[in-house]
């Protein structure tokens, strides 16, 4: 049972859908970034504003003797999920509401955590 949904963009759609037990990315640009992610097996989490790469952008900038292309990491929500570090990268979508999912899913884990 769905107990929130929150909608990043509607076309195409992202939206993360909270349970009781975890939560779903559902991300219709993408097939790889959509599955069920459970609270328990998360250890960390943050969300990353898109910002330079100043080390990639550094190298090109040497490499090829002037400031060609400007890179970027894209906007994410990034998490520890058992042995893996996974990474949902969020594009056009409110940087504010990302954070927001993810101090909800770090309260989850804290009173997961607390529980036991």
């Amino acid at each position: 049972m769905i107990a929130e949904k929150i909608i990043l963009r509607t076309h195409p759609l992202f939206e993360i859908e909270f349970t009781k037990d975890g939560f779903n990315v559902v991300d219709n640009s993408k097939f790889n970034t959509n599955r069920f992610y459970h609270f328990d097996l998360i250890s960390e989490i943050e969300a990353k504003i898109k910002s330079t790469n100043f080390f990639i952008t550094a190298i090109n900038f040497i490499l090829f003797a002037g400031p060609k292309y400007h890179y970027y990491d894209r906007q994410q929500l990034k998490f520890k999920y058992e042995k893996e570090e996974v990474v949902v990268f969020i594009e056009s979508c409110e940087f504010k509401t990302v954070a927001q999912i993810s101090e909800k899913i770090k309260s989850r884990i804290s009173n997961l955590n607390t529980q036991y």
